[in-house]
Order: structure tokens, then sequence, then C-alpha cells
């Protein structure tokens, strides 16, 4: 159970998370959140040095969530394949239950306050995950490329597929989902050349 204190820090960072879903960063100030969280700007400034402050660790609030799914539902896998997709399907679905953590992480990944010591943190966080990757390409079975080519191919479609879902262009059942797993594993498996055949 959360301390009293706890319960309004967490209680800011939901509301910066909904403000900025519906608002964007810009539309959205210290003082619309503290009135979404049902406490004073003062209140706010104790837990959180600035706006800026107030948008960061939201988003490592977000990434936690989303590294927490993730890694959970990997490891149930009986090898990185099957563990990637039980990680898909898991995000496909807290992407549709929870649009505005999705809508905040990708909005604030391409934003100035993106760093690349917020990145590596996440990536410490997800370290399971990375590793995952890393003795998949010693071993043969993803291409041996940098993360951040693996990313956008392994992750980046479920954005866009949630978003499609939310929409209604896109049906978010099991089928569906694992078609679009399919097509992501593909564009980062290693594809073995059959040998030349012999003359």
């Amino acid at each position: 159970m959360r301390h009293r204190d706890d319960n309004k820090r967490i209680a800011l960072l939901d509301a910066t998370i909904a403000q900025v879903a519906e608002h964007g960063f810009s539309g959205t100030s210290v003082a619309r959140i503290a009135k979404a969280a049902n406490l004073s700007p003062a209140t706010l400034y104790i837990y959180f040095a600035d706006k800026d402050a107030l948008l960061k660790e939201a988003f490592l609030y977000v990434s936690d969530q989303l590294i927490e799914v993730a890694v959970e539902h990997f490891l149930r896998g009986q090898d990185v394949r099957e563990g990637m997709r039980l990680e898909w399907h898991a995000l496909f679905r807290m992407g549709i239950a929870q649009p505005e953590l999705f809508r905040y992480h990708e909005t604030f990944t391409h934003s100035s306050w993106m760093t690349a010591d917020l990145q590596a943190r996440n990536e410490h966080e997800a370290a399971v995950l990375m590793n995952a990757f890393e003795d998949a390409k010693r071993e043969g079975l993803i291409k041996p490329v940098a993360f951040s080519l693996l990313e956008t191919f392994v992750y980046r479609p479920i954005y866009h597929l949630v978003q499609r879902t939310l929409q209604g262009s896109f049906i978010a059942d099991d089928t569906h989902i694992d078609q679009a797993f399919e097509m992501a594993w593909d564009a980062v498996a290693l594809c073995k050349k059959p040998s030349p055949k012999q003359p």
C-alpha cells in the first residue's frame, strides 16, 4: 500500500500522462496537471522541481510499466521467438486498454526531452530483453544489427497498429496480432540462404 505522499506523486504522474495525451506538451500546463490531479500547483512543486522534471519522471513511470509487462511475458516463452510473440500480445492489449500510456511514450520519445541518458536508463531496466537480443544474434537467430534497428521493426509496429485499432481500421484479435507479429519477426529474423546447387 502506498504512503499518502506517494499517492499524490502518482496522481500527478497519472494526470500528466492523461493531459499530455489529450493536449500535447505545449497545451499542458502545470496548473492544468495539478487541477486534473485535484491538487494545488504548490503541491506539485513539492514533488517536482519544474515542468521538465515532471515530464521526464512521467516518461520513466510509463517506461517502467511497459518494460515490466514486456519482460514478464517474454520470460514465459520457451525461446526468443515465442517470448517475443507473447510480449507482443501483452503490449498490444496494454496499448488498447491504456492508450494514454502509449501516446505519452511515443510523444516523449520524439520530443526534445528525450536524451541518450534516458534511453540508456531504459535499456538498463530492460536488460533481460537486451541480453536476449544479443544472445539471439550470437546464435544466428536474428540479424546482427544495432538495437535501434531491431526496436524499430519489432516494437514500433505495435504503436501504429494500436492506433489503427483505436481508430477502427484494424481488428485486434489474436489471429491478426499473430499475423502482424510474424511480419515483424520476419523483418529481424536471420534468413539462411540455401546452399547453391552443385553442377
